[in-house]
């Protein structure tokens, strides 16, 4: 077979060759002798040969098999490329060619790779490196040559709307949302919702976002999110992302153009569990009961701490059973402070003023503590009040022309909903006639 082929190649270069060859003699290139005469005949010989070439590689890769394959756990390339039935030569000379374009060690188990035989021999591998981008490596004269190949993206205005299956971060995740977004969405709801008790299976979200997609459909990235949405057992609330005249970053609103921020955020720490309310329980070191005046949050050492709202640090170092221990001055006879810290952030000191959101240091175990947790504690003119149940006022509200811009991005944002939903619903539509259709 082998033999039939590379007899059938030559003859289609050989072919090529002299069809070229009589071309130049009919022209009378031969016969001048002159020095343009042989420049063109040269050329006219290259060109015949690029012809050739190229038919006797179409000829050869024009029975070529495809072999999909998937990465097994604990597999390399190499133990794949060995497995489809390339041999120990072949998959080295492909694994080279990757130097500099893509680290095989990157491959995750269930990874899809695409292998390409003629005769038995490999030919090409391709898989994607990442959403949006497919590595290939192709067999060429001089052994095989690899590359990333950028793929076009398609942008739109993304819109998610659906219930909390395990999770609201694995459901978003699953439906095209990133980190980026569900971070947002986290900071947006941060100052009245509380994700470890207040979102459950059966909860609704919603979350319209600027993306960017490959030809799988996969999000390369994102940009803007512009509308969040939550419906909890503490009812529904909607924002709307807006940047008014004068702020630097966008800021959250609702309909009515209230912010979302409040003067002091119920939580300040992201993807912890409560692990001990405010009020009397038995002291898990001292043994007996007393009043806990805050709220404890177990987290694992390390995990970003909070300021819950702007204002001035009073006090950062060890502070008696608190042990590593901030104190932060809020306005209108407020304070907050936190304890247990394993270390502080960077420039955090007495005296420095942080912003909300701020990260003033880090899960811990320090000080009497029976495991790594932050010790959480608002007080109002000097004395401790649940933060679980802290009602304070609004961050800035929109009013006169800020109100009005904001009202126009609020049709425009409304409108993008609708369409997408109206577009969601007729693609349902289609395929479920699709589906019924014989």
């Amino acid at each position: 077979m082998k033999a039939r082929k590379g007899l059938a190649a030559f003859a289609i270069m050989a072919g090529a060759l002299g069809l070229g060859l009589g071309l130049a003699w009919n022209t009378g290139l031969f016969g001048g002798g002159s020095a343009a005469a042989a420049a063109q005949t040269a050329q006219i010989r290259e060109e015949a040969a690029r012809r050739a070439e190229h038919l006797a590689f179409t000829e050869a890769y024009l029975d070529h098999e495809t072999r999909e394959m998937r990465v097994a756990s604990g597999e390399t390339l190499a133990g794949l490329l060995v497995r489809a039935g390339a041999s120990r030569d072949e998959t080295n000379a492909a694994l080279a060619s990757l130097n500099g374009v893509y680290d095989p060690r990157r491959l995750r188990p269930g990874q899809s790779v695409s292998l390409f035989f003629s005769d038995a021999r490999l030919t090409g591998v391709a898989f994607r490196s990442e959403p949006g981008a497919s590595v290939t490596a192709n067999r060429t004269t001089a052994g095989f040559a690899a590359r990333e190949v950028l793929m076009p993206l398609t942008f739109e205005n993304a819109r998610i709307a659906a219930q909390v299956e395990t999770s609201l971060y694995a459901t978003a995740l699953s439906l095209g949302a990133t980190d980026r977004e569900i971070a947002a969405l986290a900071d947006a709801f941060s100052y009245d919702v509380d994700f470890q008790r207040d979102v459950r299976p059966g909860d609704d979200f919603e979350l319209v976002f600027e993306r960017y997609y490959d030809d799988e459909g996969n999000t390369v990235r994102t940009g803007d999110l512009l509308f969040v949405a939550l419906e909890t057992r503490r009812g529904q609330r909607n924002f709307y992302s807006f940047l008014a005249p004068g702020d630097a970053r966008p800021d959250w609103y609702d309909a009515d153009g209230k912010s979302a921020r409040r003067f002091l955020m119920r939580t300040p720490i992201n993807g912890a569990r409560l692990s001990s309310g405010f009020g009397m329980r038995r002291h898990p070191i001292l043994g007996y009961s007393r009043m806990h005046r805050g709220t404890d949050f177990a987290a694992p050492i390390g995990t970003p701490i909070l300021a819950a709202g702007e204002g001035t640090v009073v006090r950062a170092g060890p502070f008696s059973s608190y042990g590593n221990y901030v104190r932060i001055r809020h306005a209108n006879g407020y304070e907050t402070a936190y304890a247990h810290m394993s270390r502080f952030a960077r420039g955090i000191r007495a005296g420095t003023r942080v912003r909300q959101g701020q990260i003033i240091g880090y899960v811990g175990n320090t000080g009497r503590s029976t495991g790594p947790h932050l010790h959480y504690e608002v007080m109002r003119r000097g004395q401790q009040i649940n933060p679980i149940n802290l009602q304070v006022a609004n961050g800035r509200n929109l009013t006169g022309r800020a109100l009005e811009l904001f009202n126009i991005e609020r049709q425009r944002i409304d409108t993008l909903r609708q369409v997408r939903a109206s577009e969601t619903t007729e693609a349902a539509l289609h395929g479920a006639a699709a589906v019924a259709t014989p």
